[in-house]
């Protein structure tokens, strides 16, 4: 938590040149949300940190009453600040592997969190999301991937690093995030991923959407 926690007030200034690809990422992922087979759908958004997932939550769908929930109080503030007076929105510090979800939701929401998780507590948030929501409901997450090889991994690694520069990206923030990446990342296989997810009790589990080492998962609950 320490190194989010000293990233929160900085952790927004770059991050569309960080994620060059974001428009199509976050598109690809409220796209699979179906918001609109829901009436005003109730989001929990896990690990949201400064808000952005949530931002394009509401900004698809503006009837969503939205949860975020965090471990990082930084990360929390920065989101309270992004949203504030904004009664749409609740705010609850939670560590996501062994805090209680609540039930009834309507859609699950994360974004570049789980992959810092041991596998075992991966598993575990994929079962809780699970058992979190209404049947028919939706959990999707963006998150980074473990390619087939360190040596594509290092091309992946390559390849956005150019990209972000072209973007617009910092080299200190570029720093900074490598840096994070290296202390605090345990990616898993794509594949390992869906297969997780399915044993966790979804119905259908598909990936809408790749590009170097992030991708979209999305899973649905039985009716």
């Amino acid at each position: 938590m320490a190194g989010f926690d000293k990233a929160a007030a900085t952790y927004d200034r770059s991050r569309h040149a960080m994620i060059p690809d974001y428009d199509d990422l976050y598109g690809a992922a409220v796209q699979a949300l179906e918001l609109g087979r829901a009436p005003s759908p109730s989001v929990l958004d896990l690990g949201a940190g400064t808000g952005g997932f949530s931002q394009e939550v509401i900004n698809a769908c503006p009837d969503c009453r939205v949860e975020l929930s965090d471990l990082s109080v930084p990360m929390l503030e920065q989101a309270k600040a992004r949203f504030a007076g904004d009664a749409r929105f609740s705010y609850r510090e939670l560590d996501i592997v062994t805090g209680d979800f609540g039930t009834g939701w309507d859609r699950i929401i994360s974004s570049f969190v789980i992959h810092h998780l041991p596998h075992d507590a991966k598993r575990e948030v994929f079962g809780n999301a699970c058992a979190a929501l209404k049947p028919d409901g939706i959990f999707v997450n963006i998150d980074q991937v473990q390619a087939c090889s360190q040596a594509v991994q290092d091309i992946h690694m390559r390849l956005w690093r150019k990209d972000a520069l072209a973007a617009g990206a910092l080299e200190q923030d570029l720093a900074d995030g490598i840096a994070r990446m290296e202390a605090m990342d345990i990616n898993a296989d794509l594949d390992d991923q869906v297969l997780w997810l399915q044993r966790a009790g979804f119905d259908n589990v598909d990936v809408v959407y790749r590009n170097y080492f992030w991708a979209v998962f999305v899973a649905s609950k039985a009716p």
